[in-house]
């Protein structure tokens, strides 16, 4: 290191050499802080770029080996009363209901009320039987049905069909017993209706409602006082409302989706802490006996088990050949959360967004953080950039509208004058 220094020094002159020492010492500071910088540190560093840029509007917590190393609410709940997002901040977690609906089920099937191999028909006298004798309670739990994908159906989408209102058994005989495209057993194809179903067999074997068998049974012996389902009163109730991010970024409402069709398949909402618990009671519990947990986890076909995306993370990915189980929901225009588990570390990632439309890999990146390795910090957008270019003349006009009407008639006078000139410059001259 001397030499070369030397070396330097004699090309670059004294004063380049001591101003490369002072710029070599300090790499070599920043890089020992960094080095020594705890998880949660690194954590906040790498949040910071993403509150930066508006990547991230929601709440998200990260715990390690079982205990919370980072909980955090950014930006707003409410962007029109400026109510700041918390980690107590209930937002809508569509399709990660799917997994208490599935936990609901498998502890009906060990109390002997209903049984993974019987058939819809048996539980709802109402369904076609051409199909519903054929297809099983397990094939509804495991997306096997053979029941047609329906994660793009107008119902289950932004549009003006979701917003219309249905009761869940209304929406089932009316949406829900389609032509199999599938033999049963045969093929993975994901379905909002199957979980609907289930919902409604739960129902038919306890006579109670779904909302009220949710929280006797889960959420209140699990201490989950923040969530529960969404009965259309989610900002009555002081949670989040939905946003879609556009380029700048800005934000808009999101579109009105009645939640009644939504259902067991995705009506709940929760908090960060709440899915916490979730979480920790899906690790051990005696609420949760150890078969029914063992069972949740258990990949089939497309590595989906009960609820839950089970797989290996892939070579060249943070934390490859560990396990991780994984769970999006997407309530589209409005909410997006996503919760990653990694059982041999006892780790835990849940973001929930009511800013929907960009991810900008940060769940990725809080994994790598988590295994030890390098995150990749987001830069802004060529789409934020452009945009940006266009609010800032257009804020100032809003700002100053007698103003903007001035220049504006100024810039119009100057171009009329100038294209009389230019007529008369091409004029031809009298003969």
């Amino acid at each position: 290191m001397g030499q070369r220094i030397r070396i330097l020094s004699i090309m670059l002159g004294r004063r380049s050499a001591t101003s490369l020492i002072v710029l070599l010492a300090a790499a070599c500071c920043c890089a020992a802080q960094n080095h020594g910088a705890s998880k949660t540190q690194r954590i906040e560093e790498l949040i910071s770029h993403y509150k930066k840029y508006g990547y991230i509007n929601g709440a998200i917590l990260v715990a390690e080996r079982g205990k919370v190393i980072y909980a955090e609410g950014i930006g707003d709940a409410n962007m029109e009363s400026r109510t700041p997002n918390t980690p107590r901040t209930k937002f809508g977690i569509a399709s990660i209901t799917k997994q208490f609906s599935a936990a609901l089920v498998l502890q009906q099937t060990l109390e002997g009320r209903i049984r993974l191999e019987g058939r819809i028909t048996d539980y709802l006298s109402w369904y076609r039987k051409d199909t519903g004798d054929r297809i099983t309670i397990e094939q509804l739990l495991h997306h096997t049905s053979g029941l047609p994908p329906d994660f793009d159906m107008p119902e289950f989408s932004d549009s003006e069909a979701a917003s219309r209102h249905y009761e869940p058994q209304e929406f089932a005989e009316r949406f829900c017993q389609s032509q199999l495209t599938s033999e049963p057993g045969t093929k993975w194809e994901y379905s909002n209706c199957g979980y609907d179903l289930l919902g409604l067999v739960l129902e038919r074997v306890t006579g109670k409602p779904f909302e009220v068998l949710l929280r006797e049974r889960l959420l209140e012996p699990l201490g989950m006082k923040n969530s529960g389902m969404n009965r259309n009163d989610l900002e009555r109730l002081g949670g989040a409302s939905g946003y879609k991010r556009h380029a700048g970024p800005r934000y808009t409402p999101g579109p009105y989706i009645d939640q009644g069709h939504v259902f067991s398949a995705g009506a709940m909402y929760s908090t960060v802490e709440d899915l916490f618990l979730w979480n920790q009671a899906l690790s051990a519990s005696t609420l949760i006996s150890k078969e029914i947990r063992e069972s949740i986890f258990k990949p089939g076909l497309h590595d989906w088990a009960y609820g839950w995306f089970v797989t290996k993370i892939p070579p060249g990915e943070p934390g490859a050949g560990h396990t991780l189980a994984e769970m999006r929901g997407d309530m589209p225009g409005n909410f997006f959360s996503w919760i990653l588990r990694y059982p041999e570390q006892d780790d835990v990632i849940i973001v929930l967004r009511n800013g929907y439309g960009s991810t900008e890999r940060l769940e990725q990146n809080i994994q790598a953080i988590l295994f030890d390795q390098e995150p990749k910090m987001p830069s802004r957008s060529p789409k934020d950039l452009a945009a940006r270019a266009w609010q800032v003349p257009v804020a100032w006009v809003d700002a100053h509208p007698t103003m903007s009407v001035v220049l504006g008639l100024i810039a119009l006078a100057g171009i009329w004058r100038l294209t009389r000139r230019k007529r008369r410059i091409r004029s031809p001259a009298p003969v």
